[in-house]
């Protein structure tokens, strides 16, 4: 049993349309909706699931970025090639991480009300 001043007493109504009402259960990733709405309204951040895709092909890059650095450290240079490498990691890396925050944002903006 929980102490009384935990007790929830207090009640809020709200109302929403068929379209918000539906978004809504979508975003939910509680057990129950009136402890999710709790969290959120009371400033718990939802995290959004990471594409499997993305954490594939960060966990590639990172291979990749780690053969780079054990030939650089076994031959203690880094040639041209080596240097080409890690340019083109670099901006693959930086073109997936631009297209997961712009797919993130899209979708919340689809999300808003």
């Amino acid at each position: 049993k929980r102490p009384e001043k935990n007790l929830r007493l207090k009640e809020m109504k709200v109302r929403f349309n068929e379209v918000e009402y539906e978004k809504i259960l979508e975003r939910q990733n509680g057990k129950t909706f009136g402890g999710w709405l709790r969290r959120v309204a009371l400033g718990h951040v939802p995290t959004v699931e990471a594409d499997p895709d993305l954490v594939r092909n960060i966990g590639r890059i990172g291979s990749n970025l780690n053969q780079v650095a054990r030939y650089a450290n076994t031959q203690e240079a880094i040639d041209q090639r080596v240097l080409n490498e890690i340019v083109a990691i670099r901006k693959i890396l930086h073109q997936m991480m631009e297209q997961n925050i712009a797919d993130a944002i899209d979708k919340e903006k689809s999300n808003d009300c």
